[in-house]
């Protein structure tokens, strides 16, 4: 009788170490954590640059809008703020002026002419900023940024 139920129990023990139904789930089960553990910061990272490509992406619109009307800041502002409509909390500074051809002697809002050794030209300064937040925290890293872009573009000169 004991030998019976020692066949028995092999038998079924066989049964089910050959069973290959639900091996898929268990496979999923143990899988599917590490899978998830990759994806969610790859999504956070794609996310970051979205928002740094739409950031820059509004400080050259309200530079090239500035290029046409240097002295219209607000309007500079507004463009800037248009770039970025896929984003929340953008905000963006504007300015124009002069400076020498080699970079120096900047004046804000050409209250008057720089003294250059060889000729001035005008600018447009745009710099838009919007905050990034992660989906989740990550160890060493701010669960929180702010993105800045500047973009300046030369309008003229003399």
């Amino acid at each position: 009788m004991k030998a019976q139920k020692e066949a028995a129990v092999k038998t079924q023990l066989g049964l089910l170490m050959s069973a290959e139904e639900g091996a898929s789930f268990v496979e999923l089960a143990l899988v599917l954590p590490l899978f998830l553990a990759m994806l969610i910061p790859v999504v956070d990272l794609g996310r970051g640059f979205y928002a740094a490509i739409e950031v820059a992406s509004a400080a050259h619109a309200g530079a090239i809008y500035g290029v046409e009307n240097p002295s219209d800041t607000d309007g500079m502002i507004q463009a800037a703020k248009a770039g970025a409509s896929n984003l929340s909390n953008v905000t963006a500074t504007a300015k124009y002026g002069c400076e020498c051809s080699d970079g120096t002697s900047d004046v804000v809002s050409c209250t008057s002419t720089p003294t250059c050794t060889y000729n001035y030209v005008t600018y447009v300064d745009v710099t838009v900023t919007s905050p990034y937040r992660t989906v989740f925290g990550y160890p060493g890293l701010p669960s929180s940024i702010n993105i800045t872009r500047e973009f300046r573009l030369r309008a003229g000169g003399n």
